[in-house]
């Protein structure tokens, strides 16, 4: 991959810009705000839905550049990668500010159902298995056609354990609606996509 021109944000530098600016964030929120339950929780949702949109713009990237062949999708597409590397990364904080609540103010894990932490830890563990095999010294480790089935089954997975977490709670929480009209449509255009191939 190659800087078109010099010009614009690629590749490593999303990574650190998303990074940096995200903890920046959450930094300036306990410090405003002081470190109490309720701020530890609006971490565990800012972490939730930012790591959610970085994960679904990875996910249907590919899909989306052959939707809209413009250079803008091929920016996407091209860095799809740091996109995801940047999901890995915020999401690995929200689970470092659920572990906090759990160590600290509520014990978020022993009351969770046993199906949610199996699905949960499941989806952590592709996420972990991922963000490694997005470098080059651990993807060698691995056969071409087994990283893609990885990262194949792993994104499907992360996907569908964001849209029961979001289903669950949009009956009482309507903001959950447009991650959900946004998760159904990185899903329609991954469809779209391989569709020349559905008998």
């Amino acid at each position: 991959m190659t800087k078109s021109d010099g010009r614009g944000i690629w590749a490593w530098d999303i990574v650190k810009l998303i990074t940096i600016l995200s903890l920046l964030l959450y930094l300036g929120i306990f410090y405003f705000h002081g470190f109490h339950e309720s701020t530890n929780r609006l971490m565990i949702r800012l972490t939730a839905r930012t790591s959610a949109v970085f994960f679904i713009i990875a996910f249907s990237a590919n899909a989306f550049h052959q939707w809209q062949r413009n250079s803008f999708s091929w920016w996407v597409f091209m860095n799809r990668k740091f996109f995801g590397i940047s999901f890995a990364i915020l999401h690995l904080v929200h689970l470092f500010f659920l572990l906090l609540l759990q160590k600290k103010f509520h014990p978020v894990f022993e009351m969770a159902a046993i199906s949610s932490l199996a699905g949960g830890g499941l989806a952590y563990l592709f996420l972990i298995l991922m963000l490694l095999t997005s470098f080059p010294f651990f993807s060698k480790m691995i056969s071409k056609k087994n990283w893609k089935r990885l990262h194949t089954f792993g994104s499907y997975w992360i996907w569908l354990i964001f849209m029961i977490s979001y289903t669950k709670r949009v009956n009482t929480e309507i903001e959950f609606l447009p991650m959900i009209i946004l998760f159904l449509g990185g899903l329609i255009l991954r469809i779209w996509k391989i569709r020349p191939f559905i008998p």
